[in-house]
């Protein structure tokens, strides 16, 4: 029986020649190593941060009256320094490694306008997040309970608004033009029940030659958007791509993950609630009490820890969900023959890992292509 909650294993040799495995090893292992590095550098750098009463250094130094000003003034400060110390591990990889292998299009001034795009939006977040947070931390003991009910009702305001206030921060989206395309993906939602408000492109080109397609927003938000990097492969596999996309709202998979976030939130707040109780902790800090707005890079360093935690799981279920939106692809379009196709352009395409090590397979959000293959020959098999 064909299963999504089931892995499917397979030798990358019975798929590809050994020349597309080294390839797809030759660009995603140094990658994998500077990300290591990265994140190192990245904690040495917040401890390092806490270590040196920086947060309440910086509150001293400007002298701001009002803890809500002293809140977004260490946040400022907290993400200037991430941006600083990590900028160049994306610059190397778009303007240098990605040009290499011929995947990257972006341009010196189109790099730096998205990290100031993306500073901007993360202070933005930052004030709509961590003011009223703080105002909870210093209102009442149970902060780690109203802290999450906080940012599970900013999880679920994000998915409406991202598509239609954020996404259009970073692309170009415009309505795909009547034709062929788009006839053959109104078909495809046709089939498939789900209403979609429309089908728009996004001008991924201006970044990269990567190609995929996804359908973002809840409710009238919804829509399918399609990277202008696709438009010129064969219809029957942008059909395969959007066909397994809308496997994923058909199965309600956003509506799934949504309550896992939110039990993931859960089990981060109440670690950084643990943690912050150490005195010594704050001390180390330069604070006295998790209120002062000094001891705001300490939650920064803590909070996200237990989403590492809980990786492990929601991996699993994220590939768990691919698998099933494969097979929906697979029940809708019925053309396994095309589904395999596209799994090999896209392998080459985005210069895919296929034979990834235990784990990476273990933390990846979406199974190796082989395994992908190997369940589309399967699901043939038992049809």
């Amino acid at each position: 029986m064909i299963t999504h909650w089931r892995r499917f294993p397979a030798d990358a040799l019975d798929y590809f020649d050994r020349d597309d495995i080294e390839r797809g090893r030759a660009y995603n292992r140094p990658l994998e190593r500077l990300r290591v590095v990265r994140s190192v550098l990245v904690a040495a750098i917040a401890i390092a941060f806490i270590a040196g009463d920086v947060g309440p250094r910086v509150i001293d130094a400007i002298g701001w009256r009002g803890w809500a000003l002293n809140v977004l003034l260490v946040a400022v400060v907290f993400s200037l320094v991430d941006m600083i110390v990590s900028w160049w591990f994306d610059a190397h990889r778009e303007l240098v490694w990605d040009r290499q292998w011929e995947l990257s299009t972006q341009t010196a001034a189109g790099f730096f306008a998205d990290q100031l795009k993306n500073l901007f939006v993360g202070l933005v977040l930052n004030a709509v997040l961590l003011v009223p947070l703080w105002a909870v931390i210093r209102g009442t003991d149970l902060w780690w309970l109203w802290g999450w009910l906080l940012f599970s009702g900013a999880t679920v305001l994000l998915g409406l608004l991202y598509p239609i206030v954020i996404a259009p921060i970073f692309n170009k989206f415009t309505p795909l033009e009547d034709g062929a395309l788009r006839t053959r993906i109104l078909e495809v939602a046709e089939r498939t029940g789900l209403p979609i408000t429309g089908v728009l492109v996004a001008d991924a080109s201006r970044r990269s030659r990567a190609g995929n397609a996804y359908v973002a927003g809840l409710g009238k938000t919804r829509r399918v958007v399609v990277f202008d990097t696709i438009l010129d492969w064969p219809l029957e596999e942008v059909e395969q791509v959007v066909a397994h996309e809308l496997g994923h709202w058909h199965h309600a998979h956003l509506r799934r993950k949504l309550p896992v976030l939110i039990v993931t939130q859960l089990v981060m707040f109440l670690l950084t609630y643990a943690v912050l109780r150490w005195d010594w902790l704050l001390r180390a800090g330069g604070v006295d009490s998790v209120r002062d707005p000094g001891a705001l890079p300490i939650f920064l360093f803590v909070f996200p820890l237990g989403f590492v935690l809980v990786g492990v799981v929601t991996s699993w279920l994220s590939r768990v969900d691919e698998r099933q939106a494969d097979l929906y692809a697979l029940e809708i379009l019925d053309d396994p023959e095309r589904f395999s196709a596209l799994f090999r352009r896209l392998a080459d395409a985005n210069k895919a890992d296929v034979d990834p090590g235990f784990l990476k397979r273990l933390m990846a959000s979406h199974p190796p292509i082989p395994e992908r293959l190997a369940m589309a020959s399967a699901w043939k098999a038992a049809s």
